[in-house]
């Protein structure tokens, strides 16, 4: 079976992880031993430019391995003059990256994330417009951000609002919680285009009611390598109580089809 991890960062956080960060050859040689062809990833840097330089690593990272797939990390604040958010859609495309994530701004002086329509809209619009999936932490949504940024004020009602109005945008919800079931199901539901990680989706048959619930069309393996360990989502999929098709769809055909129909 392939498998394609939609949600791995490289590099040394400010607080280090209790398993060690990842580079380049650490995470290959770990896709290796656990039989996962390609990963979806970002490079975390704590900088002054901070977004422009996890761009940067992440776009040198790439060019070591075709196996490993960059993801864009959005800004979302404006901090100059004359600056249009959107206009990061097409340097994100002209460098040939195929999906955004969101991630929190790390400063002193940082406000709290917001999703809201009325700040983000054309942003939201420019990435309808090319199907560019994005990818949001499911820490985002219950205000938890990271040792350096301030809590969060984004919420489902604001994936309920982009999905509705932009439906051409795959988002992504990585990395739901327990607690987060019910809007998780509720917003697959009600929009086609709301999708969600399985790395800890581990209830007994948690994952197969989902998929009767929703259809295995709307799930995605991701490990959250180097936080949480990739063989949660692994055995959950390779030993689930499903059919070889709905596997193969969450384990890497999902995302290789979400990445495909980017325009």
């Amino acid at each position: 079976m392939e498998f394609f991890d939609c949600n791995v960062m490289l590099g040394q956080t400010v607080t280090p992880l209790p398993s060690g960060a990842l580079d380049v050859r650490a995470l290959l040689a770990e896709m290796d031993r656990l039989g996962i062809g390609q990963a979806l990833f970002f490079h975390y840097a704590f900088t002054m430019d901070q977004k422009a330089d996890m761009n940067r690593l992440t776009l040198a990272a790439a060019r070591e391995s075709s196996r490993l797939v960059p993801t864009w990390v959005l800004s979302t604040v404006l901090t100059r003059m004359q600056e249009k958010l959107e206009d990061q859609i097409d340097r994100m495309l002209d460098s040939g990256v195929k999906a955004a994530r969101i991630f929190v701004d790390e400063a002193p002086q940082a406000g709290p994330l917001s999703l809201k329509l009325y700040l983000l809209e054309k942003l939201y619009a420019r990435m309808n417009q090319h199907r560019v999936p994005l990818l949001i932490p499911d820490d985002y949504l219950n205000g938890q951000g990271t040792l350096s940024s301030p809590p969060p004020a984004a919420s489902y009602e604001d994936l309920e609002n982009i999905c509705r109005n932009f439906p051409d945008l795959p988002v992504v919800l990585l990395d739901p919680h327990y607690n987060s079931q019910q809007a998780v199901i509720t917003l697959a539901q009600r929009h086609k285009n709301f999708y969600f990680s399985i790395p800890v989706y581990g209830l007994f048959r948690e994952l197969e009611n989902a998929a009767a619930l929703i259809g295995a069309d709307r799930m995605l393996f991701g490990t959250d390598m180097p936080v949480q360990d990739p063989s949660l989502g692994l055995g959950m999929i390779l030993y689930a109580a499903m059919n070889d098709r709905d596997k193969q769809s969450i384990a890497a055909g999902n995302l290789t089809r979400l990445l495909g129909s980017v325009q």
